[in-house]
């Protein structure tokens, strides 16, 4: 376990950049109406995003948080990055859910205005995240 704690930022961060590949291709798709494509697409990105939720939990869980040791100035916009990744983070969990659930149901009238709110939210996410982890753990004290 303690080797899993060890490794599931730097993990976390790869799938959220794999993600956030794969909600841009999902998005490329649709616009080509490779509709099958997009599907794939969308639904890989959500399974990965699945997949990072698990990891994530389980690493607070059994490992808490990082502490984040660098300059206080780029604490500020660490701090500042963190919170808006955070919340947009949360607020658009159910939002997703509800595009993939109108999405698979074949609801494209609802499925479409939502996923447009909702996937610049998602991608801020997928490729902050990475950010945030190279922020918080490197290493400052070599330069």
């Amino acid at each position: 376990m303690t080797a899993f704690l060890k490794f599931a930022p730097l993990i976390n961060s790869l799938i959220n950049l794999v993600s956030g590949y794969f909600i841009l291709k999902g998005v490329r798709a649709i616009r080509r109406r490779e509709v099958g494509a997009h599907r794939q697409a969308m639904l890989t990105a959500a399974a990965l995003q699945g997949v990072f939720l698990g990891i994530y939990l389980l690493r607070v869980t059994f490992g808490g948080f990082t502490r984040f040791e660098g300059p206080a100035v780029v604490r500020a916009v660490y701090l500042a990055l963190l919170l808006v990744h955070s919340v947009l983070a949360a607020v658009q969990t159910p939002i997703i859910l509800y595009v993939l659930y109108q999405g698979l149901k074949g609801d494209f009238r609802r499925h479409r205005p939502a996923a447009r709110f909702v996937t610049p939210m998602w991608l801020f996410v997928s490729f902050t995240g990475p950010l945030i982890y190279v922020l918080l753990h490197f290493p400052y004290d070599r330069f």
